[in-house]
């Protein structure tokens, strides 16, 4: 299982963004054959993004291919958000927030070590009690 983080939503969507044929190219390559995964935190921040920089159709597409079930949403249940801020005050000087937190302790709760993401910084700090580190895709 592959999490899709944020920014990689927003690379696909939006064809000026520097990551875009990257994200594009990844995405095509592992569609059908992986199973892609994410959360509602970081659909809500995706389209919260491409609506403010690209507007609400845009932000739509994201919505409608979510609803379509591109990708398994994970559900965050109470347990979740308290491992969330277990990590969140671990980490704490590496400003992750909620939405990074919520996806590392989904992580930890699925055992997921491959994410779609642009966020090096953060994913490439964290690391998972399963495994030595996350493994951020696509490779650099």
């Amino acid at each position: 299982m592959i999490f899709v983080d944020t920014g990689a939503l927003y690379a696909l969507i939006d064809r000026n963004d520097i990551n875009h044929s990257d994200a594009k190219k990844f995405y095509k390559g592992v569609v059908g054959k992986e199973a892609l995964s994410t959360s509602l935190p970081i659909l809500t921040e995706a389209w919260l993004l491409i609506e403010a920089r690209l507007g609400k159709y845009f932000a739509n597409k994201l919505w409608k291919s979510a609803s379509e079930g591109i990708f398994e949403i994970l559900e965050l249940e109470r347990d979740d958000l308290s491992t969330a801020l277990e990590i969140e005050n671990k980490y704490q000087k590496t400003g992750f927030g909620f939405v990074d937190s919520t996806c590392f302790a989904l992580c930890e709760k699925y055992k997921i070590r491959r994410v779609f993401t642009y966020d090096r910084k953060h994913f490439g700090i964290y690391k998972p009690s399963f495994s030595e580190s996350l493994e951020l895709l696509p490779p650099r």
